[in-house]
């Protein structure tokens, strides 16, 4: 292998990297505040990633800008998912609500696949091929935005989580959730939220994907995994865990594309996953160390 061609898997690793960072932020941010584990996550993303498509296909509006349109349903998705299903469902032992949101994700599969049929879309524009050469790597201009405006949008949760009132709730509920009743915060209202920040996350990425990976009724349950994996690996319940975990699997992925194949790529995440879960079973993050 080159210099140029592993320069190259590395940064496109890294740009992959956001992008599972910012899907499985929202999966890590349920869960911290909920205590519910969410199987339909990677459904609402697949909901998202058709959404771009068709608004692609249908009006010619760039995924992009499609974001300013998906993101805002996906966050009323969320807020109707809470008062539909979970707010019932976290009432109920664990095993319950895996059954219920494991049920919810098939629903979802299934309809999509209804609807959609199982061919594959994919949102092509003219950047699609357009690359930038930077000494010996080209960078592709699809991978580039949407891993820059996955970190972008990562900075602006981080700062939402930590620097202002609504952040503050959120971290006291997901820390104690007697503890900041007693305080006067209205727990409900702090789920609702908790459920449209973390599926809004996927009105962000899904657009930014659809460019990049195509669309079946499928990729839902393959990201779901992928999340799940990319918070054990960082830690559950961390937000910098999130990110790591998801820039740690996105360069390991690219570089196993570039030394043995995709085929063998798709395994790394869950091998990695294992010797996590051997060496370091709370994550490289625990909620302790980093949230």
């Amino acid at each position: 292998m080159t210099i140029g061609i592993l320069l190259q898997a590395l940064i496109g690793g890294l740009a992959n990297g956001a992008m599972y960072g910012l899907i499985a932020v929202g999966l890590t941010l349920v869960f911290g505040v909920m205590r519910i584990i969410n199987f339909a996550h990677g459904e609402f993303l697949m909901i998202a990633m058709y959404a771009a498509y068709f608004l692609w296909s249908l009006l010619g509006l760039d995924p992009v800008l499609a974001i300013l349109v998906v993101t805002p349903a996906l966050m009323l998705c969320g807020v109707l998912l809470y008062a539909g299903v979970l707010r019932f469902a976290i009432r109920v032992p664990e095993i319950n609500q895996m059954a219920v949101t494991i049920g919810l994700s098939l629903l979802i599969q299934h309809f999509a696949l209804l609807l959609f049929t199982g061919d594959n879309r994919l949102v092509v524009l003219p950047r699609s091929t357009e690359g930038i050469g930077v000494g010996m790597v080209i960078l592709q201009m699809p991978q580039m935005i949407a891993g820059a405006a996955s970190l972008l949008l990562l900075g602006v949760l981080y700062l939402l989580l930590r620097r202002t009132d609504f952040g503050l709730m959120m971290r006291a509920v997901s820390q104690s959730h007697d503890g900041a009743s007693l305080s006067g915060i209205d727990i409900g209202r702090v789920y609702r939220w908790a459920m449209a920040v973390g599926i809004g996350t996927l009105g962000v990425a899904g657009p930014l994907l659809v460019s990049v990976l195509y669309v079946n009724p499928a990729v839902g349950a393959l990201f779901t995994l992928k999340a799940f994996v990319i918070v054990i690996v960082g830690g559950l319940g961390s937000f910098g865990g999130a990110l790591l975990g998801g820039l740690i699997v996105g360069v390991a992925e690219s570089l196993a594309v570039a030394w043995f194949s995709a085929s063998i790529a798709a395994a790394v995440p869950f091998a990695l996953l294992i010797i996590i879960l051997l060496l370091r079973p709370e994550g490289l993050l625990s909620r302790k160390g980093a949230h």
